[in-house]
């Protein structure tokens, strides 16, 4: 699959923007708040109606604007042209493919796959649950339909929940009903997130093995409560909840471990091993969701290789491969490679040289 062309209106920062894409390596160079990444937000929301940077839309729609708009042009693995068109607007995500027919995020998944890496990715062994959990939630949602709408329900009870606490008025009855609800969602959210750690944690440790920092033991889910324990723990921490007005505990502060023989790599790799850890996960990422899709995957690299010296960037794209298009940001040129580059400033996209 490759994406032809981005066309976007009151997305972001972008009165409106309409970009040619149609080259296997596109890069945007500009300095920071000039529209860069709101570009490959913008084409990354054709995979499953959803930003790889927020979950809310109201971020998304230019301030003062009713609604944003984006269309995105492809040209799918079987050759055919297709586009998609959406609509984001307070509360409500629209899509409509090539023209006709209304869709679903779930229907868009495999075929128009595509994979974020972002800078804030190189810290994830040593960053917050919370980064690795948003990773690895991205990952799950690009590929599994099953996995994006369990998501989505259990954030929603989280949301009811947590507004019935704010309330002042949290009855037992009430709170037990919302519960009972979250529960299928939480029990799908951690089963997936087990199941896909343990799926990509051989080619995460053989990638680290081939650049020289072998040891790489496992990947594991370290769920914030067991999923047997979940209504219990809900139940008894009811009293503690009303008074923080919050939920404190579920699979929404659940993390994950990467562990050597010598113990967790945030204690034990040194900083280059972990930028290179988080080099190899997103690399798993991406061939996991090209199994899943049947077809590569566009890559939205996010001045992700801007900390990197010239030799790991370098080799980060040759591990990459040729088969998947690659839409990139940075503040400076690619160094490798041949790349069709706009310069942006202030929302508009130039080509090299004009």
């Amino acid at each position: 699959m490759r994406l032809t062309r981005v066309r976007a209106a009151d997305f972001r920062n972008l009165a409106f923007a309409d970009v040619d894409l149609d080259a296997p390596r596109v890069f945007l160079v500009g300095a920071n708040g000039q529209g860069k990444t709101n570009l490959i937000e913008a084409a990354g929301l054709v995979t499953a109606l959803r930003s790889f940077r927020v979950a809310e839309i109201a971020p998304l729609v230019r301030l003062g604007a009713p609604e944003a708009r984006v269309r995105v042009d492809a040209v799918l693995a079987d050759g055919h042209a297709s586009h998609v068109e959406i609509t984001l607007a307070k509360g409500r995500r629209r899509a409509v493919l090539d023209g006709a027919t209304p869709v679903g995020a779930g229907e868009l998944l495999a075929r128009f796959p595509t994979v974020a890496f972002c800078s804030e990715d190189l810290r994830l062994v040593r960053g917050s649950p919370g980064n690795r959990r948003r990773w690895l939630d991205q990952a799950l949602c690009g590929t599994d339909a099953g996995y994006l709408a369990a998501l989505r329900a259990y954030a929603k009870a989280i949301e009811s929940r947590n507004a019935l606490l704010r309330s002042g008025r949290a009855p037992d009855d009430e709170l037990e009903a919302l519960e009972r609800a979250m529960l299928p969602a939480a029990a799908t959210l951690g089963a997936s997130r087990a199941a896909a750690l343990a799926e990509m944690a051989p080619e995460v440790a053989a990638l680290c093995a081939r650049a020289g920092f072998p040891g790489l033991v496992a990947m594991t889910l370290q769920p914030d409560t067991a999923p047997d324990a979940l209504a219990e723990t809900w139940r008894e921490g009811r009293a503690a909840d009303r008074v923080t007005e919050t939920t404190r505990r579920g699979p929404h502060k659940d993390d994950f471990a990467l562990t050597f023989r010598e113990g967790p790599a945030a204690d034990y790799a040194s900083e280059g091993q972990q930028r290179l850890l988080a080099l190899a996960l997103c690399l798993a990422q991406l061939r996991r969701a090209g199994r899943r899709a049947g077809t590569p995957p566009v890559i939205l690299a996010d001045d992700v290789l801007g900390e990197l010296d010239e030799e790991r960037r370098r080799a980060f794209w040759n591990a990459v491969g040729d088969e998947h298009q690659i839409l990139a940001t940075g503040t400076a040129l690619p160094d490798t490679g041949a790349w069709r580059v706009y310069r942006v400033e202030e929302g508009a996209y130039r080509p090299l040289g004009e």
